[in-house]
């Protein structure tokens, strides 16, 4: 734990500048503020389909991510050179996570080809596993082609790091998580998991549906953080150095915009410790069991509150 938190006072007293943090801080506050009180993300964003809805997206994660790229240009004590290699990057990160997000193909399909019954696990099962296609595949195509390779595949391939200090975050977290399963707009969008009568129609135990679910939703963060810390940290850092982390925890606060607005705001604080400490150590495994192991109590968390308040009705 000692080790994390080094790495932390490092990286702040290496990055930070005043004007540099508190602009992107009010731009971030302003999204949020727009976000919830409009509803943007769930009532238009995701009320789009097909070529235009991942437009939008392009448009969202574009202001997403160049915004505090260009509040750092403006604030920062040492200009950015924002060479050719920055924008190969960054425009493909942008196109990478938009076609992710926009759910093209994949997740329509599962939708309209599968039995009724059994079409909406299918659709989220398909959502969950769907970052192996539209992420994984297309950086690591990118890493072969552009890297010629470095980076170690973006922390991928780096060994599993030191798993006691991450044991201890969760610890931290734990309490925090079980606060927040009392809050009603935590108990409405977990467990993610919904009860269907698909396991009836498949002939199986429903805990089987419900571990099919679990193992394709922890293979989601794999995705996430492999993308977020992995790419954006550590593939960008070759264009843009510690700066690389501010426009990552920017864009990391938008995919958080259809969960409760605590968990968007957290977001921007665990995104930038942990896009810290993947630059610090060159791998992701510590992110990937953090960011599985919360999800995961997040579950069993909302769980335990559907079970006691199905005990009291």
């Amino acid at each position: 734990m000692k080790k994390l938190w080094q790495y932390l006072r490092q990286h702040i007293q290496q990055d930070f500048n005043l004007g540099e943090y508190a602009s992107i801080a009010v731009f971030l506050t302003i999204c949020i503020i727009f976000n919830y009180k409009y509803d943007f993300e769930d009532s238009f964003l995701d009320q789009q389909s097909g070529v235009t809805k991942f437009a939008f997206y392009a448009l969202t994660h574009a202001v997403a991510y160049f915004i505090p790229v260009l509040l750092i240009q403006l604030f920062a004590n040492k200009k950015l050179n924002l060479t050719r290699d920055f924008w190969v990057r960054a425009l493909f990160l942008v196109a990478v996570i938009s076609f992710d997000r926009s759910g093209l193909f994949v997740e329509p399909w599962a939708l309209n080809n599968t039995h009724y019954e059994i079409s909406y696990l299918a659709y989220k099962i398909a959502h969950n596993l769907a970052g192996i296609l539209y992420i994984i595949l297309p950086v690591f195509l990118f890493y072969l082609i552009y890297e010629k390779p470095r980076n170690g595949f973006y922390g991928l391939a780096s060994k599993t790091p030191d798993i006691k200090p991450y044991i201890m975050l969760l610890l931290i977290m734990l309490p925090i998580i079980v606060m927040a399963s009392f809050l009603p707009g935590f108990q409405q969008q977990y467990p993610m998991y919904k009860v269907t009568t698909a396991h009836e129609f498949l002939g199986v135990p429903e805990w089987v549906t419900v571990l099919s679910y679990e193992l394709a939703y922890a293979s989601n963060f794999i995705s996430v953080e492999f993308f977020y810390r992995g790419f954006l940290v550590i593939g960008m850092a070759a264009a843009l150095g510690r700066s690389a982390i501010l426009p990552m925890a920017s864009l990391y606060c938008f995919l958080h915009f259809g969960k409760p607005m605590p968990e968007a705001v957290s977001s921007i604080f665990g995104g930038y410790i942990l896009g810290v400490i993947a630059l610090e150590t060159r791998s992701i495994w510590g992110g990937i069991f953090v960011h599985v192991g919360i999800a995961w109590l997040m579950e069993i968390a909302a769980f335990m509150q559907s079970v006691v308040r199905n005990y009291q009705h």
